[in-house]
């Protein structure tokens, strides 16, 4: 189920600051809007992740896998 919540919410929510907040509505890492009067509404949905962190998470693992056989190789050839 969707839902709408207030920044202020999201930071008690997150237990995070607001400048911390602004950065992730920045970098995209919540869905978010900005109302008329100028105010954010962060989604939520349950345990759900915007699709921006979900890619920079797989990436970074896709990454980490290549360098572990990377290094697993090297040390069998040893």
């Amino acid at each position: 189920m969707e839902e709408w919540i207030s920044l202020n919410e999201f930071m008690k929510q997150k237990k995070i600051g607001y400048n911390l907040a602004l950065q992730m509505i920045n970098n995209k890492e919540v869905d978010s809007i900005k109302t008329r009067g100028g105010h954010y509404k962060i989604k939520v949905c349950g345990d759900t992740v915007s699709k921006e962190l979900y890619n920079k998470t797989l990436e970074r693992a896709i990454q980490a896998e290549t360098k572990l056989n990377l290094l697993k190789k090297i040390l069998e050839d040893s």
